[in-house]
C-alpha cells in the first residue's frame, strides 16, 4: 500500500483526551507548570506599554531582557490548548489572560498590544523611514516581530481552541492595526525589515486568513515570506549553512500554512502559492529532516544550521527544542497538504523522542539544548525563571501530544500514531492502547472502535516495525491474521457497534547514520532512541538559573576517546532484556545497557556512537585514534573555556548584551561572522574566577582592517590585519583583569578602517576544568 492517503483534517482537540501514560503525564505537568505562573506578572509588560497602572513586577529573564511579553502569548496558546482537552485551571488561566490582554489594547485605543520597549512606536518610526536593521534588532528592539508573533498566535489558538468571544473581538482588531500598519510600508521597506527575525508571522497570517475568511490577510503572510529564504528553496536550492535554524523553520511552517490557506480563502492563486511557498516548505522539510536532523528528530549546533555532523558530536549546546516543536507542525501542515503518512511517521519520532523527552517529568523544567555529544547532559529551566524561547514552545509541545493522533477523510477515520488516547471522530468513538510490557521483541497495541454506522478505518503502520504488522480483528476467529508492511495503512470496514483490533509490532533494532555519512550512529529499538545513562563524578547542575546562559549545560566535557566504539555488527549480537532495555556489545569486549533516552532524567548519558567501518581490531583501532585526535584539537580549549561568544550567532550575542555600530554581519561556508567600522561592545562572564586571558579568532577578510580590544579599558590587543593575510587567532592575558567575574569588552576598529571579520571570542583558564 502506498504511504500517501487523501489529504485528511485532524481531530479537534476537545474531541481528543490522553489515556494514562507518558503522554498524559507530560500534560498534567505542563498544566501543573502553568498554574504556578502569576498571569499579572506574565502581562505587567503589556499594562507598562499601554500606560495602565502596575499589579505586580514583571518577571526576569528573557521576561525583562527586550523580549517582554513573549512568554504571555506561550502561554495563552498551551493553555487554550489543554482547555479544550477539559483542563478547567486552564481554561480559566486563559481566559484571564485574554481579559488581561484585551484591557491593554483598549487602553492603547488602536488596536495594539505588546510588550515590546517602545513597541507601538517602532511602527511610527518604521513608517518615518527609519529602519536600523540587523539580524536580531530592529530599531533597537529585540527580535520586536518575533515577539509579537507570540501574542498574536496565543490569541489565534485562543479563538480557534476555546471559542472565547472576547479573544475572537481582541484578534479581530489587533489583525486590523496588523493591516493598516504593513499596508503603510512599501515592499522595499518590509523586506528590509525581515533582515531582523520575525517568528512565526508568516503562518500566522495564514491562520488570520482561514480564521477569519479575509484574504487580506493572505497577502500580509505572502510579504512575510521572505525571498531570500523562499526562492532559494522554490528552485530546489539547499542554502540553508551557517543560517540561524529557528529563524527560518518558522517561516517555513508558514510556507506550508500559505498554501492551505490559499486552498481555502483564495483558490485561484493555488498553482502560484504551490509552486512558489509550497515547493518551498516541501524542499525545507526534506533538506532540514532528512539531511541534517539527529535520531531523535532535533536539528542544529549553538542554533545554527551546520553544513556536515561533525560539530554535533563534539558541541555542547545540540539540537534546540524550539526547532523540533516547529518541524512537527510544518510536518503536521505538510501531511494536511499532500496526504503523505511520511510527515506523520517522522513527527511521531520527534514528539516521542525529543519533545516528550525535552521536560523534567516531576518539576516540569523544560530543557534548551539536547547535546549529541558523548557524556554530557541537559540542563532544565528553573521554576518561573529565565523564560527561555524554548521554555515557551516547551509549554505548546507538552500541551500537544495528542494533536496529531487521530484524523478524518473522505469516508475514513485515520489512527496515525499508536499513542494511549481515545477520541471521537466523525460521531465514531476510537480508542487506542498500547502495551509494551508482554514482549522485549513487539510492541503490542489494541484499537477499539465503537460506531453508530458502517464506516472506514485506517491506522498507519509505524515505518519501524520489522517486516510486517501482524494484525487480528476480534470476532474473526477463523479468518488468517491480516499482514500491513511498515509505514502503510491497515484498512478495515467496520460495521456499526464495537469493533476491536489487534496489533502485533515487531521491533526494528537498527543503527541510524548521520546524513553526511560519518562513522556515527544512533541506535534505535522500535520507535525509541536508545541511550546509555552514566553516573557523574563531578558536580554539575542539572537545574538551569535565570541567568542569560543559564540554559546552558556548562559542566566538564568528558573526552570522546573514552566513549565506547561498537562495531559495525554489534547489533547482530545485541540482546533485548526487557522492552527497551537492550546490552549492546562493544568493540572492547564489554558492553553497554541501553534504555529509552527519553526516559533519562538529571543524568550524564550517551544517546549518540562512535562506529567502526570494520569489526576488526586494526579497523577499531583506527577509529578510536580519529576520536583521540578530535580530543587533542578541541578537547583542551573547551575544558579550559569559562565564556564564549560566536559572533553573528543571535543567543549567544544577546547573551552577552552585546551593541554594535556600523556593523555588518555574514556567512562563511557554516561559519557567522560579524565586523564593524565603529565599535561592539560586550559582557563576559567567569564563572569560575580564574580566567586569565583571552582568544579572539577572525576569518580572512576582503579589506585592510584594524583590530583594537579592550577589557576593563584596559587595551590588550591592537594590529593591524592585512586583507588576504588568512584565518586567525590571538590569545592574549587579561592583565588587570584577570579573575574578575564580569568583564566588559570592547572592540573597536582604527580611524577609516574596519574589523576583521570576526568569528568567536573565547575567555580562557590556564586550568582545565576536566
Amino acid at each position: 500500500m502506498s504511504r500517501t492517503a487523501a489529504p485528511a483534517a485532524f481531530a479537534p482537540a476537545a474531541h481528543v483526551r490522553l489515556a494514562p501514560g507518558a503522554d498524559l503525564a507530560a500534560q498534567h505537568t505542563v498544566s501543573a507548570t502553568l498554574q504556578r505562573l502569576d498571569p499579572d506578572r506574565l502581562l505587567a509588560p503589556f499594562r507598562r506599554e499601554a500606560g495602565l497602572p502596575s499589579r505586580a513586577d514583571s518577571y526576569g529573564g528573557w521576561e525583562s531582557d527586550g523580549l517582554d511579553g513573549h512568554t504571555a502569548g506561550h502561554v495563552l496558546s498551551a493553555a487554550s490548548t489543554l482547555a479544550a482537552a477539559g483542563d478547567a485551571a486552564a481554561a480559566d488561566l486563559a481566559r484571564t489572560l485574554v481579559r488581561g490582554i484585551r484591557e491593554c489594547q483598549l487602553a492603547t485605543g488602536s488596536g495594539y498590544v505588546g510588550g515590546v520597549p517602545g513597541g507601538e512606536a517602532l511602527w511610527d518610526e518604521l513608517r518615518a523611514g527609519r529602519v536600523d536593521v540587523g539580524a536580531f534588532h530592529l530599531n533597537g528592539r529585540w527580535v520586536p516581530l518575533y515577539n509579537l508573533h507570540k501574542i498574536l498566535a496565543g490569541l489565534i489558538d485562543a479563538v480557534e481552541l476555546t471559542e472565547d468571544p472576547l479573544a475572537r473581538e481582541t484578534l479581530a482588531e489587533l489583525a486590523a492595526w496588523w493591516l493598516q500598519v504593513s499596508a503603510d510600508l512599501d515592499d522595499e521597506t518590509f523586506e528590509r525589515i525581515l533582515e531582523c527575525e520575525f517568528g512565526g508571522m508568516t503562518e500566522a497570517f495564514a491562520r488570520l486568513a482561514m480564521v477569519l475568511q479575509d484574504a487580506a490577510f493572505l497577502r500580509v503572510a505572502r510579504r512575510f515570506a521572505r525571498r531570500g529564504l523562499v526562492e532559494p528553496l522554490a528552485a530546489g536550492r539547499d542554502e540553508l549553512d551557517g543560517l540561524h535554524a529557528n529563524t527560518q523553520i518558522p517561516v517555513a511552517v508558514g510556507f506550508a500554512t500559505i498554501e492551505r490557506a490559499a486552498r481555502e480563502v483564495a483558490p485561484e492563486i493555488v498553482p502560484d502559492v504551490a509552486a512558489r511557498e509550497g515547493a518551498a516548505a516541501r524542499v525545507f522539510f526534506d533538506r532540514v529532516a532528512r539531511h541534517r536532523s539527529a535520531a531523535i528528530g532535533g536539528d542544529s549546533v549553538r542554533e545554527h544550521f551546520p553544513s556536515d555532523f561533525s560539530s554535533m558530536f563534539i558541541a555542547r549546546e545540540g539540537p534546540e527544542t524550539c526547532n523540533t516543536y516547529n518541524m512537527v507542525k510544518l510536518a503536521a501542515e505538510l501531511h494536511l497538504l499532500t496526504g503523505d503518512d511520511a510527515y506523520l511517521l517522522w513527527a511521531e519520532r520527534a514528539r516521542a523522542n525529543h519533545l516528550r523527552s525535552a521536560q523534567h517529568p516531576q518539576h516540569g523544567g523544560l530543557v534548551y539544548f539536547t547535546p549529541q555529544r558523548p557524556a554530557h547532559y541537559r540542563v532544565y529551566s528553573p521554576d518561573a525563571e529565565g523564560f527561555w524561547c524554548c521554555m515557551g514552545s516547551g509549554f505548546e509541545a507538552q500541551s500537544r501530544h495528542g494533536a496529531l493522533v487521530y484524523a478524518v477523510a473522505p469516508g475514513e477515520v485515520r489512527v496515525n500514531a499508536f499513542v494511549p488516547s481515545r477520541a471521537i471522530v466523525d460521531d465514531v468513538e476510537v480508542a487506542v492502547a498500547v502495551d509494551e510490557r508482554a514482549d522485549p521483541a513487539v510492541v503490542h497495541a489494541t484499537v477499539e472502535v465503537r460506531a453508530p454506522r458502517p464506516t472506514r478505518l485506517a491506522v498507519l503502520v509505524p515505518d519501524w516495525v520489522e517486516g510486517d504488522a501482524v494484525v487480528e480483528i476480534e470476532g474473526e476467529a477463523d479468518a488468517e491474521p491480516r499482514r500491513a508492511a511498515a509505514g502503510t495503512r491497515v484498512r478495515v470496514g467496520v460495521g456499526a457497534g464495537v469493533t476491536v483490533l489487534r496489533f502485533a509490532l515487531p521491533r526494528r533494532l537498527r543503527f541510524e547514520r548521520p546524513a553526511d555519512g560519518s562513522d556515527w550512529a544512533w541506535i534505535v529499538d522500535g520507535p525509541e532512541v536508545l541511550a546509555l545513562r552514566q553516573p557523574d563524578d563531578a558536580v554539575v547542575a542539572y537545574r538551569g538559573t535565570g541567568a542569560r546562559m543559564g540554559h546552558i549545560a556548562v559542566g566538564p566535557l568528558r573526552a570522546l576517546a573514552d566513549t565506547p566504539v561498537l562495531t559495525a555488527d554489534a547489533l547482530d549480537r545485541a540482546v533485548r532484556q526487557v522492552p527497551g532495555h537492550v546490552r549492546v556489545p562493544t568493540a572492547d569486549g564489554g558492553a553497554v545497557d541501553l534504555e529509552p533516552f527519553a526516559g533519562i532524567h538529571d543524568a550524564r548519558y550517551t544517546v549518540s556512537w562512535p562506529v567502526a567501518r570494520g569489526t576488526d581490531a586494526a579497523t577499531v583501532a583506527a577509529r578510536r585514534s580519529e576520536l583521540e585526535r578530535i580530543d587533542a584539537a578541541s578537547l583542551g580549549l573547551e575544558a579550559r573555556t569559562r565564556d564564549v561568544v560566536g559572533f553573528g550567532e543571535q543567543q549567544p550575542e544577546s547573551d552577552h548584551g552585546l551593541s554594535a555600530s556600523d556593523e555588518e554581519i555574514g556567512v562563511q561556508g557554516d561559519a557567522r561572522w560579524r565586523r564593524t567600522g565603529g565599535a561592539l561592545t560586550l559582557t563576559l562572564r567567569d564563572w569560575s574566577g580564574t580566567a586569565d586571558a583571552l582568544r579572539v579568532s577572525w576569518l580572512d577578510g576582503d579589506a585592510d582592517a584594524h583590530l583594537r580590544v579592550s577589557v576593563a579599558d584596559q587595551v590588550v590587543l591592537d594590529e593591524p590585519v592585512p586583507a588576504g593575510a588568512g584565518d586567525a587567532t590571538r590569545e592574549v592575558p587579561l592583565g588587570d583583569a584577570t579573575g574578575t567575574v564580569e568583564l566588559a569588552v570592547r572592540i573597536e576598529s582604527s580611524a577609516d578602517s574596519v574589523t576583521p571579520r570576526l568569528r568567536e571570542l573565547r575567555l580562557l583558564s590556564a586550568a582545565s576544568d576536566r
